[in-house]
């Protein structure tokens, strides 16, 4: 059986004539009547008999119409869906992303993006640390992720570096040096400093501890936080300094009781990078890199 019988069997069911039918189906009459006679073979029983005024479905006609009558939609349907598939338009991503790079612009502004693009994809997104958010990618957990690295160690990934983003100093709303143009990292050596823990960014916690050795000094480290937010709240309260990316200041509206400084010295930065599997030939993952290599470079065109 074949769909072209349930198309068959189907118009000359609606038209209750053969002839009606087959001018709808463009077809003889002839070979619509020998397409009808295969389909009751192959189901076992008459589906019409004649009567006066043309033909009508027998009682096994009725239940094989009830049942039948929606496949020619689902098939539809399906070709559909798997167009769409086909063209990255629908199915499910899997986003990663760590806690500071959701505070970054190009990030939000990319995930927005593609929501209104694409909005038969489902986007599940997942925060982590860069490590883990490789691993992820990398064992498929996650078919894509925004990192904090700008170099990998695997053959089976693909890493597009975004951006440089600056670190900035973070500093209590009524500490000491408030009233200063500028912070010098020998300065803010001498503070109490709360910082994320390596093994959560190792690059944001190797920048740092770089940037203050080529400064000739070793930062005061107090505590450490895995999760930038809170770090920036925990400087709110008085508790201690910080260094974050840049892009934390957006954090400032919620968090008031801080201030952020540029550092002068060189260097200061943290990449933002977006990683996916080399040979990974979904048009979804496909479609949602070249969205973010486009927001970006639509943002620095705005600049």
């Amino acid at each position: 059986m074949e769909l072209r019988h349930i198309r068959y069997f189907l118009a000359v069911a609606d038209a209750k004539s053969f002839t009606y039918a087959a001018e709808k189906l463009g077809i003889g009459q002839p070979p619509l009547s020998i397409q009808i006679r295969d389909l009751e073979n192959e189901v076992g029983t008459k589906l019409f008999h004649r009567i006066a005024r043309g033909i009508e479905l027998t009682a096994a006609g009725i239940a094989f119409y009830n049942a039948v009558k929606v496949l020619p939609g689902l098939v539809e349907e399906a070709k559909l869906s798997a167009l769409l598939a086909s063209r990255g338009e629908l199915g499910v991503l899997q986003v990663g992303f760590t806690s500071s790079s959701a505070f970054n612009s190009v990030v939000t502004r990319s995930i927005k993006k593609f929501n209104n693009d694409y909005k038969n994809v489902s986007l599940q997104l997942d925060e982590a640390h860069t490590d883990n958010l490789i691993k992820a990618v990398e064992n498929g957990t996650i078919d894509v992720a925004f990192v904090r690295t700008d170099h990998l160690y695997s053959d089976s990934l693909e890493l597009k570096l975004l951006l440089q983003e600056p670190l900035t100093i973070v500093l209590p709303e009524h500490h000491a040096y408030i009233a200063q143009s500028h912070i010098t990292l020998n300065q803010l050596a001498n503070e109490e400093m709360i910082l994320c823990p390596r093994n959560y960014s190792v690059q944001l916690h190797d920048t740092i501890y770089a940037l203050f050795e080529r400064a000739g000094c070793t930062p005061t480290v107090k505590q450490t936080a895995p999760q930038l937010s809170s770090i920036i709240n925990l400087v709110s309260a008085g508790i201690g300094v910080s260094i974050v990316p840049s892009s934390m200041k957006t954090m400032s509206h919620s968090s008031s009781g801080v201030a952020f400084y540029d550092i002068v010295e060189e260097g200061a930065y943290i990449p933002l990078s977006v990683v996916s599997r080399i040979h990974d030939s979904s048009p979804i993952v496909k479609n949602f890199i070249n969205n973010v290599l486009a927001t970006h470079a639509e943002m620095l065109s705005d600049q």
